[in-house]
């Protein structure tokens, strides 16, 4: 009898010890026992260090520990991080959870590992809920699209998992958060990773990439792990300190990346809808702010990206409100 596979979990954290124990304990109480966990440190702070060095003591050897800078500094940010991660992994698969979240299913990995064993899957997908730092319940599920669209011969036998397709999967605007996505190591390998050009949105340019890339795709619908969304604070993550308008910047960016890295035609429409409707939200900002030129040529973006009438409607208005001003 074969040897079951390893998974290879990879947490980055910085400045965050009660959370990280949250969610070290989530992944202990898993009753799939053959994973390793890598804890990833982005520059936390000495004290925060030690906080966190002493915390893994609670844990066996699967635990490990890994430092990418020195205490204090201002850290790489969320791909370069995951991607260092991924380079250490010695798992057959390889799965993410983010410090401040946790997984909820105890046989998480177990039904996960199972089923794409049998089907030769490349990427498995988990529901996730979304809560606020109270507790409450801000998003009861992330792919109510992909759950709507899945028929009773698509699921697996003995699981609450369903095979597919890609058309399914990237079913605009549901995404898989990383926390309930696993993937083959040699996927990733083959995609490059996380792309390292931006640190915002890229779970999102990541989720795209894997549905592209990836021959079979399972989804299990069910409540797997809990989202935490983040307080606003300047000193928490990369994506928190940036401006309205850097964060804008970096998502067009990550989308205009996925016009290049992708291949599939279902990839290339959700791409171009999430870019267009980008265009569309930059657009209608810059005009409350009374940019003119600026404001119709991100309207004439989105209109090329993905033409509609309503929005060919709003452009000439556009035209004429600033024409007439």
């Amino acid at each position: 009898m074969n040897a079951q596979p390893l998974i290879s979990i990879i947490i980055p954290t910085r400045n965050r010890g009660e959370l990280l124990q949250v969610c070290l304990n989530a992944i202990r109480a898993q009753t799939y026992p053959h994973y390793e966990v890598l804890v990833i440190d982005d520059g936390s702070s000495l004290a925060n260090r030690e906080i966190c060095r002493g915390l893994l003591q609670q844990y066996d050897s699967r635990v490990q520990w890994h430092e990418v800078h020195a205490p204090d500094t201002q850290g790489c940010g969320p791909s370069v991080i995951r991607n260092k991660g991924i380079a250490l992994a010695q798992g057959k698969y390889v799965t993410f959870c983010d410090d401040d979240d946790f997984w909820t299913c105890t046989e998480h990995l177990a039904t996960a590992v199972t089923c794409m064993e049998r089907q030769a899957a490349q990427v498995y997908f988990g529901g996730i809920q979304v809560q606020d730092p109270s507790g409450n319940v801000i998003i009861e599920k992330m792919m109510p699209k992909v759950e709507h669209s899945l028929k009773p011969a698509q699921k697996l036998a003995d699981y609450d998992v369903y095979a597919v397709s890609r058309q399914q999967i990237l079913s605009y605007p549901d995404y898989a958060h990383l926390n309930i996505t696993i993937t083959t190591k040699a996927l990733l390998d083959k995609i490059g990773g996380f792309w390292e050009q931006i640190n915002y949105c890229e779970d999102i340019n990541l989720f795209i990439r894997v549905c592209d890339a990836a021959e079979i795709i399972l989804f299990r619908p069910s409540i797997c792990a809990v989202h935490n969304a983040p307080a606003k604070r300047l000193d928490m993550s990369v994506s928190n300190s940036l401006s309205l308008q850097n964060k804008r910047l970096l998502e067009v960016n990550a989308y205009q990346h996925l016009l290049m890295a992708c291949d599939s035609p279902c990839a290339l429409y959700y791409t171009r809808i999430s870019l267009s409707y980008l265009y569309k939200v930059i657009s209608e900002e810059l005009a409350r702010g009374g940019k003119k030129m600026a404001a119709l040529q991100y309207a004439q973006c989105a209109l090329a990206m993905y033409p509609t009438l309503k929005w060919s409607v709003y452009l000439v208005w556009l035209h004429l409100s600033f024409a007439f001003r």
